[in-house]
C-alpha cells in the first residue's frame, strides 16, 4: 500500500484497542510518547503496559536488517535515560511492526531480542473508517429517496389542509383517492421539516417551519411555490444539508452541477444523470437508466422550484442563487461535520 507511515501512526495512537490487537496484548497499552527525539533518531511510539515499556517502531516498507539496529539503538537510548533518571525504571520491550514478515525476518529479529509483528495497513484504515470516522459521519450516509412527488408545490394543498385537521383519519376522508398518495405527501412534507409527525401515528401538525411556509402563502397562487416559500426552504436545505434524504438529495444535485461545471458548461443532462447517481450514493439502488433518469429529473425539479437550477431539454445551469447556495452550503456542511467530530 502506498501511504505515509504517519497516517498509520495517527490511527494507532488514537486507537489503543487496535494497538492491543496488533501486538496481541491482554489489555490496552497507554501511549506516553510519540515521535520522541532520542540521540539516535525519532522513536515512533512509546507505551506503558502493566510494569513494562513498549517501544514501537512502525514501518510500511518491507523488512530490512537496518530496521533491527534502529530499534536496538532506540532501546539503548531509553536505557541510558533510565540510568540518568530521565525515565522511570522498567523493562523495555522493543517492537518492529511491518506489513509483511517471513520466517527468516522473524528469526533475525528474535535473535536480536526484537519482537517482529506483522500488520495489514488496509485493515488499519478500515478500522479507522468503521470505528472512528463512520460514527462521526453516519448522517453523511443518508441517500436521496424517490417518494413519487415530482414538484414541491404538489404538497401545498395538503399543507393547507393541516389548518383544518390534525388527524390522519380525517385527512383520508379529504383525500378519497389512494392512501399511498396521501402517505407520500406526508412523507415528503416530513422530509422538508414542514410537519411534526410520528410514523404510524394519527396526529400530524405543522412544524414551526411549516407555519412560516403557510404564512408566506400568496392567496392568488396557493397551488404554486411562491418566492417567499422557496426562500424559506432554500435556507433550510442550505443550513441543514443532512437533515433528511430529500434535503440531502437537493443539496447533492446542486453540488453535482457545480462539480461538473468545471469540465463543461452548461452541463449536459446526460452527464448529470450519471454523476448525480454516484455522488448521491445511489449507484447500487438506481441501476437502470430509467431509475437514474427519474432520480436526476425529480431532484433537479426540486432545485428548479427553489430557484437554484435552470434546465433546457439537454442542459442544466446553476442560477446566480445556485452558485451562492453551493458556497454557503459547503460551509454549513463543514460546520456540521466539525461539530459532530468535537462531540464524539
Amino acid at each position: 500500500m502506498e501511504i505515509r507511515e504517519t497516517q498509520i501512526e495517527d490511527v494507532l495512537v488514537t486507537s489503543p484497542h487496535l494497538t492491543k490487537k496488533i501486538l496481541d496484548l491482554d489489555d490496552e497499552p497507554k501511549l506516553i510518547g510519540r515521535q520522541m527525539i532520542l540521540p539516535s533518531g525519532r522513536l515512533d511510539m512509546l507505551y506503558t503496559y502493566k510494569s513494562e515499556f513498549l517501544l514501537l517502531e512502525l514501518k510500511i516498507a518491507t523488512f530490512q536488517k537496518k530496521f533491527i539496529q534502529q530499534v536496538l539503538d532506540y532501546k539503548n537510548d531509553l536505557v541510558d535515560f533510565q540510568e540518568k533518571g530521565k525515565l522511570l525504571r522498567g523493562n523495555i520491550i522493543p517492537y518492529l511492526v511491518l506489513p509483511k514478515i517471513n520466517s527468516e525476518n522473524l528469526r533475525i529479529a528474535e535473535n536480536e531480542g526484537v519482537k517482529c509483528i506483522e500488520y495489514n495497513p488496509e485493515e488499519v484504515l478500515k478500522y479507522f473508517y468503521n470505528e472512528k470516522l463512520k460514527p462521526i459521519t453516519a448522517f453523511v450516509e443518508i441517500k436521496p429517496i424517490d417518494i413519487g412527488i415530482w414538484n414541491i408545490h404538489l404538497i401545498n394543498k395538503f399543507i393547507y389542509d393541516l389548518l383544518k385537521t390534525n388527524s390522519i383519519k380525517e385527512l383520508r376522508q379529504i383525500y378519497e383517492g389512494s392512501s399511498k398518495t396521501l402517505y407520500n405527501k406526508i412523507k415528503f412534507a416530513n422530509e422538508l421539516n414542514l410537519i411534526n409527525w410520528t410514523p404510524n401515528g394519527d396526529y400530524i401538525a405543522l412544524s414551526e417551519l411549516g407555519k412560516e411556509y403557510v404564512n408566506a402563502t400568496d392567496i392568488s397562487s396557493k397551488d404554486r411555490l411562491n418566492e417567499a416559500q422557496a426562500v424559506l426552504l432554500k435556507k433550510y436545505v442550505m443550513q441543514n444539508p443532512y437533515a433528511s434524504s430529500v434535503v440531502l438529495g437537493i443539496a447533492s444535485l446542486v453540488e453535482s452541477i457545480f462539480a461538473l461545471s468545471k469540465n463543461t458548461y452548461p452541463v449536459p443532462i446526460s452527464f448529470l444523470i450519471e454523476y448525480f447517481t454516484y455522488h448521491s450514493g445511489k449507484i447500487y439502488d438506481w441501476q437502470t437508466d430509467k431509475a437514474k433518469f427519474h432520480g436526476a429529473k425529480m431532484y433537479s425539479n426540486y432545485a428548479i422550484d427553489l430557484g437554484l437550477v435552470a434546465k433546457t431539454d439537454n442542459h442544466v445551469y446553476l442560477t446566480p442563487e445556485g452558485f451562492k447556495f453551493v458556497i454557503q452550503m459547503q460551509l454549513h456542511k463543514s460546520i456540521k461535520l466539525m461539530d459532530n467530530l468535537i462531540v464524539n
